[in-house]
């Protein structure tokens, strides 16, 4: 955003009421990622091979934990991930869009874009997952006005289900 000369955000947007925010849509997503998860089981239960390979899926997600210790990988996960992610993804393609179009196609072709980069993992569930979390902090983003909220959400939301209660 440096480039076209666009503040990442204005001093003043730093405040606890966005901070307070960024937290409840954390708690929000990790509730909505909680029930989604019960909902495929749910499912699943109705009619086996529904999801197929739900398991191994989720495994694969978590997979690459036991490399590093869990206070490194949530680190990493608060800064530079999920603050890079949201700065890229908000801060730049979906306000760049925002200044072109009508701020719905915005937030659609955002996450469309945010979900294609998923793709070439060939995990349902991590590409449902993106979707998911492209229209929700897309949408936070819109209607909070700011980007702290939304990078406050990303930075507190994966260190939790990646490292601290991940949903299995």
């Amino acid at each position: 955003s440096c480039i076209f000369g666009w503040p990442l955000f204005e001093k003043k947007e730093i405040n606890l009421r966005n901070i307070i925010i960024g937290i409840a849509l954390a708690i929000l997503l990790y509730i909505i990622f909680w029930t989604g998860n019960k909902f495929i089981i749910f499912l699943s239960s109705l009619k086996p091979g529904l999801v197929p390979e739900r398991i191994e899926n989720l495994n694969s997600i978590y997979a690459n934990r036991g490399m590093f210790s869990s206070y490194v990988i949530s680190a990493l996960l608060f800064f530079p991930i999920g603050f890079g992610e949201e700065i890229f993804w908000r801060g730049f393609i979906q306000r760049f869009l925002t200044g072109k179009w009508n701020p719905l196609v915005a937030i659609t072709v955002t996450t469309f874009l945010y979900v294609m980069v998923h793709v070439p993992t060939g995990n349902p569930i991590l590409i449902l997952a993106a979707f998911t979390c492209g229209l929700f902090w897309g949408s936070s983003y819109r209607l909070s006005g700011s980007i702290i909220p939304v990078l406050v959400s990303h930075m507190v939301w994966d260190p939790f289900i990646f490292v601290i209660m991940p949903i299995k």
